[in-house]
């Protein structure tokens, strides 16, 4: 079975252009109605021809951010909302007297622990090597020298 491709077709969904994010030998050959096997000898031949430029392809898939890999996108950390919620999530631990908890922090933020933990480290808002500023870290226990 011989197959006709259009190659500025491949080569715009390969190298990303008119705007769009680069994609996938398996995102163009399901595009296409083709297999990948397919795919992929018809970019050898064009890149062969020289027809191919893998240095646009790289730098939209920087531009871009890469290759989705499912999942939704991540919600922006807006330094003031962060800080805002900081502050309060540390006076209502005081109140309670419970250490405060980055975890309950992140899920009202919608975000991730370790990206609210990294980001109150660079806001200075949170030590490095401690949990929060006002409680010494924990010592195991049967370690004392």
């Amino acid at each position: 079975m011989i197959v006709a491709l259009n190659p500025l077709e491949l080569l715009a969904c390969w190298e990303g252009r008119r705007g769009q994010r680069p994609m996938t030998q398996r995102a163009i050959a399901r595009k296409l109605g083709v297999s990948e096997a397919t795919i992929r000898k018809h970019l050898r031949a064009l890149r062969q021809a020289g027809r191919v430029d893998d240095g646009a392809r790289a730098r939209a898939l920087a531009t871009q951010g890469g290759h989705r890999r499912g999942g939704r996108p991540m919600s922006a950390l807006d330094d003031d909302t962060l800080t805002a919620a900081w502050t309060l999530h540390l006076q209502a631990a005081s109140e309670r007297v419970r250490p405060p908890s980055i975890a309950t922090l992140a899920s009202h933020l919608h975000a991730g622990r370790h990206r609210v933990r990294a980001r109150l480290q660079e806001l200075g808002l949170l030590e490095q090597e401690n949990l929060s500023p006002e409680i010494p870290p924990r010592r195991k226990q049967g370690m004392d020298l």
